[in-house]
């Protein structure tokens, strides 16, 4: 079994866990799909040497550690192909791929943020997986603050302006950050953070700070989204039907074809990931939401804000990248259905 890196905080085995389950749980939903078309024997070859090694070593380690979580893992994923089957897919199939993972994917077409392919002799169906706690938001985009403009609204001419501006203040509210850190801990402030700053024994990760130096780290990520609320604002004006169909890929539809399944879990008598429910999203039927957009208010002290569109809420939130010390901010984009 492969040797990881010692776990130093929640976070970083949250982080292995979310990666562990999300590989397992798209290959059993895959399986059960193949089991199904009764084609699991060329699926399962598909599945040979390093990649079997590498599912086998995640399922070994979060039996040792999130021994819940493998255990409910099968019976969710069952879960999902039963609706899958019953809502989504065809009668029949010729093959059952995941992307990344195999060989024989179509290469004719970018398939955005799909995981799985099911194919038949006239179609291929794009499927998305998301596993989520229940009524939580569920991430589906994660996109560098100082690209996130020129990336996901280019469509607009003026894109590299706002962009520009944009990254003009990350630059001078990350300086400034960095200026009241070291003077709050009593180092001199060099124009940047270097090895002085973890020398003397501080932390490089916001959740590890005292809570007046996160209190200024934080600061930075609330003067942040303002920018990116005011210019969302000003896209929005200035062409509606083209600020909609940018917001798609920020809810992981970068393609009209992608179907979306998120399956949802809970806590029942102290055992977690139970079954809680299940949310279809369709990128054809959210076309149809585009004209119901409302860009809710911006609130203080808060680094995101949201949008929504119809049944649906985008929330759009700053967050540092995995080390404050790095002069850049990421943006997380995250859906939850209103019921």
């Amino acid at each position: 079994m492969k040797e990881y890196q010692p776990i130093d905080t929640t976070a970083q085995k949250e982080a292995l866990i979310n990666e562990f389950k999300g590989n397992l749980f798209e290959y059993l939903v895959a399986q059960f799909l193949a089991r199904h078309y009764r084609i699991e024997a060329d699926f399962v070859r598909s599945f040979g040497g390093d990649i079997r090694k590498q599912l086998t070593d995640y399922d070994h380690w979060l039996r040792v550690n999130e021994p819940d979580l493998i255990k409910q893992l099968p019976k969710l994923a069952k879960e999902v192909s039963l609706e899958l089957i019953d809502k989504v897919l065809p009668a029949s199939a010729t093959k059952v791929l995941v992307i990344g993972k195999t060989l024989a994917v179509p290469h004719s077409k970018d398939w955005a943020e799909a995981d799985l392919l099911v194919l038949n002799i006239d179609k291929v169906y794009p499927i998305s997986l998301k596993l989520c706690k229940g009524n939580a938001f569920v991430n589906t985009k994660s996109a560098g603050v100082k690209s996130f403009i020129n990336q996901y609204f280019c469509g607009f001419s003026n894109a590299s302006l706002l962009q520009n501006n944009i990254n003009r203040g990350v630059d001078s509210r990350f300086e400034l950050m960095a200026q009241e850190l070291h003077s709050h801990v009593g180092l001199d402030f060099y124009g940047r953070f270097d090895h002085r700053w973890a020398d003397s024994g501080h932390s490089e990760l916001p959740g590890q700070l005292p809570k007046d130096l996160n209190a200024i780290v934080v600061q930075s990520y609330y003067d942040c989204i303002k920018d990116i609320y005011e210019t969302l604002k000003d896209l929005y004006k200035e062409d509606k039907v083209l600020f909609g169909k940018s917001l798609l890929p920020l809810m992981g539809i970068g393609d009209v074809d992608i179907i979306q399944i998120t399956c949802f879990h809970k806590e029942v008598k102290g055992i977690r990931y139970n079954f809680s429910g299940i949310h279809l999203l369709y990128g054809q039927e959210l076309m149809n939401d585009l004209e119901m957009i409302e860009i809710l208010p911006l609130k203080e002290s808060i680094s995101s804000f949201e949008i929504q569109l119809n049944h649906l809420k985008l929330q759009i939130r700053v967050k540092p990248m995995n080390k404050f010390t790095s002069a850049a901010f990421k943006i997380n984009c995250s859906i939850k259905e209103i019921k």
